[in-house]
């Protein structure tokens, strides 16, 4: 209804506009000579702008860029941008990813909560983090916006917001195929051809097969593990460019197939205390009840999981069996703890429609996404019963956003309105210290739907030539609605709930508690002047807010928490310098910057005992104090010859709790003990990160000759840290922080290409070529299951691609 609309607006405007089109992706424009830096305009503010005239920290990467630095997916940014952390799905699917930029993350894999990153892609917003490692392929640029970004992106951005941009279709037929091989048994095949159909039509097809065998032998299961056994990546679009009216229609499609046989996971540490050893300690001496507890026998745990052990017509109840056709038939649908695997499908439309009225852009951008994912995943990387997790999500998203900017005298403007809405279903179960008398399998399933709305504008006064002062607020409202149930022990009927909600229901299905809607509405703004000192010397300072949606858990959470938190709010204050030197061969840019957050929203992974007397495995988001962070951030170009271009860029940054903000009751010898965790670390939040490349190109003969090579460094780092108030436990909590700290890494990554004039291009790369060891997730329940888990991420690979261009 809004394209119909604004179509008939510009019908009737087409007579004083025919013809022209305004553009909103960011590229790189040749205005410069070879050996000079070429100008990059961003839509870092919804508008395309100049990179160096733009009041924002960002970290802006053409097409090619991305190719030539081996950037395939979201994860791959983290060596990319200062302040930027990067960390994997740990125990979920392996196309989760948790950002955190300037020590701002929300690591929670649940559908109930959100991340502190927006991922935005050809405008659309991606809600989910399970479907947020997105492959790049064909794509016009990447920038990371680092500081809040909520008066223009909305929500969910108190860190800043990866905004993606995708091919479009033009006037040329052209296109690629390409072939790729690696070690480890990778697999590549990829391939562009965009179709010129009429001079106002063009369409485009890009496509992506991708495998490898796993990263790592698991000596106790005696295969390998973390493999991708399969990922498909689609994409079509369409542009629709009439000569007879000021319009610009993009429509863009893609589908998205991944598949693994779990993460890579290694145990690290095993408490000598703990569950995990007394247990094993059983198994060996032959006690009766502990038999099937070692590390070479996965035991009975298979029957337990299996789907014939909970009644059709429940299981039914919970999923509406609809999951079975995707995943599978129902007598191997189950995903097995001791098997883990994890399986994402999903797929998008988005239409993007430009209409220019001369002094007035109307932009209307529609987007729907549906996806879904499952997956096992072992906490201990053995058969031992440590524990395990299962998840299957589904969802359902939409937005619809009407901008509307342009310029009256020396004020240029934008506004808009927003609407989000996102349904869908979370199953998870978990299973800890099976194989002995104390096993446990528990789940919960929950409905959930999401709803927001946001009204949004913001204004630039040209005061002079030089001075630009800048003001923007927006206000969100947002709806968020949960149905929970809990699926108690499989092996037994005994309900879940008490009272009389459920009746009616199957015992094991019944909902915990009614359902939950909670409502939350806040606003954001951004205020600030920039100067330009001179034509290539550009200062600014501003101010921004910013706030994280709140919501309801759908995972049982302990009494001593509540089930519902709320919004997080940022507040920052940001000051900046962007110049050119050299005869504009030099490029640098620095930020300054200092911020508040309020109701910090963190993941907590624990255990605790239930009402039936049982230990449950669970994960929720609480809020959790205040935290202060202050840093400063560099990012630098130079050519310092013809056909040499060095990068580099480093940030320092400083996050901590403010003291006494962060105070938690705890549970100590039967007492009731308050515990002040603000002197904990903050999680994800590297003091230094530094990157640097350089890439020399040779024009030869018969074509060009390229040699690329990057660096990038990442200073310690916590994935999860615990203060306990029992001075007993001290010493073995302070084991399982240090087994989730990722010490300080290096990764160095390497290219070499020759591309020939007749299309045909050779490249050899490498990536962590000194085979640098490191994990991007960990989990640490050295006091409470008695181990603590890491993730490793990707040893030494190396491999090469043939491309076939016309």
């Amino acid at each position: 209804m809004v394209a119909i609309t604004a179509l008939a607006m510009a019908e009737s405007a087409s007579a004083q506009a025919a013809g022209e089109t305004s553009t909103a992706t960011p590229q790189a424009t040749s205005t410069a000579s070879e050996d000079q830096l070429q100008d990059i305009v961003v839509t870092a503010r919804r508008t395309s702008e100049a990179l160096q005239t733009t009041p924002v920290a960002v970290t802006a990467l053409s097409g090619e860029s991305l190719v030539q630095r081996q950037i395939a997916s979201v994860s791959d940014l983290g060596r990319t941008a200062p302040s930027l952390s990067v960390g994997g799905g740990g125990t979920g699917p392996g196309s989760l990813v948790f950002l955190a930029i300037r020590g701002q993350a929300q690591n929670s894999p649940t559908s109930f909560s959100d991340a502190s990153v927006g991922i935005y892609i050809d405008g659309v917003y991606v809600a989910r983090p399970v479907v947020g490692n997105l492959g790049f392929l064909d794509m016009a640029s990447a920038e990371v916006l680092r500081g809040p970004q909520g008066t223009l992106f909305g929500r969910n951005t108190t860190g800043g917001a990866l905004n993606l941009t995708s091919q479009k279709p033009t006037d040329r037929f052209e296109g690629y195929a390409k072939l790729g091989t690696g070690n480890y048994g990778q697999r590549l095949v990829e391939g562009v051809v965009n179709i010129p159909l009429t001079d106002e039509l063009a369409t485009r097809f890009a496509g992506r097969y991708d495998r490898h065998a796993g990263y790592f032998k698991n000596p106790f299961l005696g295969r390998r593990q973390g493999d991708v056994d399969g990922e498909y990546y689609l994409r079509g679009s369409l542009k629709w460019e009439p000569t007879s009216l000021p319009v610009t229609l993009n429509i863009i499609g893609d589908y998205t197939h991944y598949r693994d046989h779990g993460a890579g996971v290694s145990t690290v540490a095993i408490n000598p205390d703990g569950a995990l050893a007394s247990f094993y300690a059983l198994s060996q001496a032959g006690t009766p009840g502990y038999e099937n507890f070692n590390f070479g026998n996965a035991g009975p745990i298979t029957q337990y999981l299996n789907p014939q052990f909970v009644p059709a017509d429940q299981r039914q109840f919970l999923l509406s069996n609809s999951w079975r056709t995707v995943y599978g038939a129902p007598q191997t649908g189950n995903p097995k703890i001791d098997n883990p695997f994890s399986l994402t499908k999903a797929g998008s439309i988005t239409a993007n429609l430009d209409i220019d009225l001369g002094d007035v852009s109307i932009k209307s951008i529609t987007g729907y996404r549906k996806s879904h994912s499952a997956n096992s995943q072992d906490l201990s990387g053995t058969p031992t019963g440590v524990g395990g997790f299962v998840s299957i999500y589904h969802n359902h998203q939409f937005s619809e956003e009407l901008q509307l900017s342009g310029s009256l005298g020396r004020l240029d403007y934008i506004g808009g309105i927003y609407y989000f809405r996102e349904s869908g279903t979370e199953e998870t179960q978990s299973a800890i210290l099976y194989n002995t008398p104390a096993e446990n399998f528990r789940g919960s399933l929950a409905n959930y739907y999401a709803e927001s709305k946001g009204v949004f504008a913001q204004v630039n006064y040209n005061a002079t030539d030089s001075l630009r002062i800048t003001g923007g607020i927006r206000y969100t409202w947002d709806t968020r609605f949960i149905n929970r149930h809990g699926v108690d022990d499989y092996r037994a009927a005994d309900p879940i709930c008490s009272g009389g909600i459920n009746a009616g229901l199957p015992a094991s299905v019944a909902p915990c508690d009614p359902p939950n809607k909670v409502k939350f509405k806040y606003p954001a703004w951004t205020a600030g002047i920039d100067y330009k000192l001179s034509p290539d010397i550009f200062v600014y300072a501003k101010t921004s807010g910013a706030s994280m949606s709140g919501g309801y858990n759908g995972r049982p959470v302990p009494p001593e928490y509540s089930s519902a938190f709320d919004p997080e709010h940022v507040k920052d204050v940001e000051v900046g310098i962007k110049g050119e030197f050299l005869n504009r061969r030099l490029r640098t840019n620095f930020a300054f910057f200092h911020a508040w957050q309020s109701k910090v929203q963190r993941i907590v992974t624990t255990t605790f005992v239930d009402g039936d007397g049982q230990t449950q495995l669970t994960q929720f988001v609480s809020n959790s104090g205040k935290v202060r962070t202050y840093g400063v951030e560099f990012e630098g170009t130079l050519i310092p010859w013809r056909g040499m271009e060095l990068t580099g860029s480093a940030a320092y940054l400083h996050a901590a709790y403010v003291r006494g903000s962060r105070t938690e009751n705890q549970l100590v010898n039967g007492l009731v003990v308050p515990v002040d965790r603000s002197g904990e670390p903050v999680t994800q939040a590297p003091k230094y990160t530094a990157n640097a490349g350089a890439t020399q190109t040779f024009d030869i003969d018969s074509g060009k000759l390229a040699f690329h090579i990057d660096y990038a460094y990442t200073a310690a780092r916590y994935f999860d840290y615990f203060t306990t108030g029992d001075p007993a436990q001290a010493a073995a909590v302070a084991i399982g922080n240090e087994s989730a700290r990722n010490k300080a890494y290096s990764l160095v990554n390497g290219q070499i290409s020759l591309q020939m004039d007749s299309g045909i291009e050779f490249a050899i790369w490498g990536k962590n070529l000194a085979n640098e060891k490191w994990f991007s997730n960990a989990f640490n329940s050295y006091t409470g299951l008695g181990s603590s888990e890491q993730f490793p991420s990707a040893p030494r690979t190396y491999g090469g691609t043939v491309t076939v261009r016309f």
